[in-house]
């Protein structure tokens, strides 16, 4: 009984078990279960059923045994604190399920009666103990908690940091130094290198798929499930990472190319809280100019304008948005940009230096020729 991972697990280890027919009932829909998409799908193919909309009773039975689950049919109302819909029983919709046994799955409460003998402790509306997040000291002097005590039903790593910190406090306490008023500064031990993606192969790459056991061998054995990834699936699920610790997510560059430089050509959904769209990096190459306002402006060296031989690339934590041939002074041979910049230029001020032939020339070069074109050079007599 339960929607959680936790009825999962117990209805997969009882198929484990060797029961023959397993079946989780939940009082809710299937998108309304708060366990995992993937221990519900794996569920199914070992064979557990789900009733879904079925609201538990009471247990029947006969001569100290378990015989039936009588249970209700459910509508789902308006949502509860939990934000999801409050299941709303049927009257009339009696049903029962011929069981041998049925284990409740449906939370945890802490029990406080072993706390009663400090009475100046405090308790949140989760009747979980109000600790100092930092050192995890509680309302009394010296005493300090941690773990799902604190946090709720939760999980090993977050109660292992929990205990780590009440350890560091509870040693201060004892050594008579004072305790810290803000948490410590994460430092940054080192930045591994980025993996060069171009855009059209980022947006092609999906999640691969996870290979698992067999499901006989699930069936009758406690093995290992998931058999983890090769290396080279290793490797290209690596190439997918957006890089999150190297970018902030302030959307800086968005703004400027869009509402500054009037271009448009970041398409970034996961960084414009504001006018959100869908992430597609490949629709940087077709607007893209490469002027670089965007890297000029990036606080974290997150976005970058490189240049290469002949062309210019914009580089968004491995991830090649752009890439453009560079236009040289047709006179002197000094890189200008690319031509797409060149013509945002002189769209903006309505002049560019060009020969008689179109082509582009510097600024340098440009003076040099109007001075030999208006002055005329002087010979002095000998």
């Amino acid at each position: 009984v339960g929607g959680g991972n936790v009825a999962i697990d117990v209805a997969r280890t009882c198929i484990r078990l060797g029961c023959s027919d397993v079946r989780v009932v939940y009082r809710r829909t299937r998108e309304e279960m708060p366990a995992d998409v993937e221990e519900v799908e794996q569920a199914e193919e070992e064979g557990v059923e789900f009733s879904f909309l079925s609201i538990p009773v009471e247990v029947g039975g006969e001569n100290g045994k378990v015989k039936a689950l009588h249970c209700l049919r459910a509508e789902l109302g308006p949502p509860d604190d939990s934000g999801r819909r409050r299941p709303i029983p049927v009257e009339g919709s009696d049903h029962f399920y011929e069981v041998d046994a049925v284990i409740p799955a449906i939370g945890q409460q802490i029990d406080i009666k072993c706390m009663e003998s400090l009475p100046g402790l405090k308790w949140s509306k989760r009747r979980t103990l109000t600790v100092n997040t930092i050192t995890m000291e509680t309302s009394v002097e010296g005493v300090f908690a941690a773990g799902d005590l604190v946090l709720g039903p939760a999980t090993v790593v977050e109660a292992i940091g929990g205990g780590k910190r009440a350890a560091e406090a509870i040693d201060r306490y004892l050594s008579g130094i004072p305790q810290p008023k803000m948490p410590p500064v994460p430092t940054r031990r080192a930045m591994v290198e980025w993996l060069e993606v171009p855009a059209s192969t980022k947006m092609a790459l999906k999640r691969p798929e996870m290979p698992l056991l067999d499901v006989i061998r699930r069936r009758i054995t406690f093995q290992q499930v998931e058999l983890g990834l090769s290396e080279n699936m290793a490797r290209e699920e690596a190439r997918r990472c957006l890089r999150c610790d190297v970018c902030r997510r302030c959307g800086d560059c968005v703004e400027i190319c869009r509402d500054k430089m009037k271009v448009d050509a970041l398409q970034f959904g996961h960084l414009d809280f504001d006018h959100p769209v869908p992430t597609d990096f490949r629709k940087t190459e077709e607007r893209c100019i490469l002027c670089g306002s965007c890297a000029e402006n990036c606080t974290n060296d997150a976005i970058r304008i490189e240049e290469r031989g002949d062309e210019r690339l914009l580089n968004f934590c491995g991830t090649i948005l752009s890439r453009q041939k560079i236009v040289r002074c047709k006179e002197c041979g000094e890189p200008l940009g690319p031509s797409r910049y060149l013509d945002y230029v002189r769209e903006k001020i309505g002049a560019m230096p060009i020969t008689k032939t179109g082509e582009f020339i510097c600024q340098r070069c440009a003076r040099k020729i109007k001075a030999d074109t208006v002055v005329e050079p002087i010979f002095m007599p000998r």
